[in-house]
């Protein structure tokens, strides 16, 4: 289904790394063109991810374009799979989706267009040119109550060829457009409560301030000190040593210096008694704070993390920010932060030949029971 404007359209396969970082400049116009902007989708997102890799990655990226510009990319690349040690497949996956804390994938197409080019991408899939590449693809975290989630899944549905198993999974949004600056009179009493004692000892005991990074060269420095304190918080709820895998810290050192000179970083600390007591990453993009990791000293105060959020909470609200994103999990202790349950998809997608009549018969995921990584 082509416009009659798209009579120069092409359909190109990217694999190798000089094509997509060549890419970049209308990967980012496109993306913020699209109806999925995030930073999950930015070019710099996956290039950082790219670059953090232990092994080599096979990339499978389908772009569709014009003689005047990109539409439309649909960015996977390759990963091997075995079923019961039986039989092995080829996968499709969504880059950046491993090591990084990524969410929202979905395709990245012209906002006007977008449920026709979806529809374009995922029948692309079933041409000769790319089907020999996949046996089922597995498409994580979609954001299926947003209006970019909900044409993925639409056009995803108008492709009969193409079969789907779909798993619920939850995130936690706040919409603090609804809050005043103020945000204590909207939280429970007990939050309200726990937030002042914890204010007042904090008084009692010295100066102590909440302080945000803004210099490149302090960055490593307090990575380091959040990672230690994350890994602390771990050690207190009895979960055993925090073990990050090293390609994940390979890439928060190279995308949150990067996130700092983009404008995008918000690097948050609490310090009390000369020392860092609490501390929370996030970026703020397309006017959405998104909560990436937290670390307090449970040594120190109680409650002293939630003083910190709350003063992420007021810093979003000066900024106009619209949503505080928790991302995935829904939790009590999100609820009690006000955050409303949103319910996204995971998604299994196979075509059929013979090879993958154990996923009509069974409903197999590839989570790493059956089926997993070679």
């Amino acid at each position: 289904m082509v416009n009659g404007e798209d009579k120069s359209i092409e359909i190109r396969i990217i694999k190798e790394w000089n094509e997509f970082e060549a890419l970049k400049e209308d990967w980012q116009n496109l993306l913020e063109q699209s109806d999925a902007n995030n930073i999950f989708l930015t070019w710099e997102w996956i290039d950082c991810w790219l670059k953090s890799q232990s092994t080599a990655i096979n990339l499978l990226i389908i772009v569709i374009q014009n003689s005047q510009q990109t539409l439309a990319i649909a960015p996977f690349y390759i990963q091997e799979y075995r079923l019961a040690n039986l039989l092995t497949y080829q996968s499709l996956r969504f880059v950046g989706d491993q090591n990084t804390g990524s969410e929202y994938s979905n395709f990245i197409v012209k906002a006007e267009r977008c449920l026709e080019l979806k529809s374009m991408l995922w029948e692309y899939l079933l041409s000769p040119d790319i089907k020999p590449y996949w046996d089922f693809i597995w498409f994580t975290n979609v954001a299926s109550w947003t209006a970019g989630g909900t044409t993925l899944l639409e056009s995803l549905a108008t492709v009969k060829p193409l079969n789907c198993n779909c798993r619920t999974v939850e995130f936690a949004q706040v919409a603090l457009r609804d809050l005043t600056t103020e945000i204590l009179p909207s939280l429970s009493k007990n939050l309200r409560t726990s937030i002042r004692k914890t204010h007042r000892r904090l008084d009692k005991i010295g100066p102590w301030q909440v302080e945000i990074s803004h210099k490149r060269d302090d960055i490593g420095k307090y990575l380091e000190k959040l990672f230690t304190l994350h890994n602390k918080h771990w050690q207190y709820l009895g979960l055993g040593s925090f073990q990050r895998r090293p390609e994940l810290v390979d890439f928060y050192r190279d995308f949150v210096p990067l996130a700092l000179q983009k404008g995008w970083l918000r690097l948050l600390r609490l310090e009390s008694e000369g020392e860092i007591q609490a501390m929370q990453l996030g970026y703020v993009y397309n006017n959405q704070f998104l909560s990436i990791q937290e670390g307090y000293n449970p040594d120190y105060l109680s409650g002293i993390g939630q003083v910190l959020r709350y003063f992420s909470y007021r810093k979003c609200k000066e900024e106009g920010v619209c949503c505080y994103d928790f991302l995935g999990v829904y939790t009590d202790h999100k609820r009690r932060w006000l955050a409303e349950k949103k319910h996204g998809e995971n998604l299994f997608i196979w075509h059929r030949k013979m090879k993958n009549l154990p996923f009509e018969a069974k409903q197999i995921w590839p989570t790493g029971r059956y089926l997993k990584p070679t």
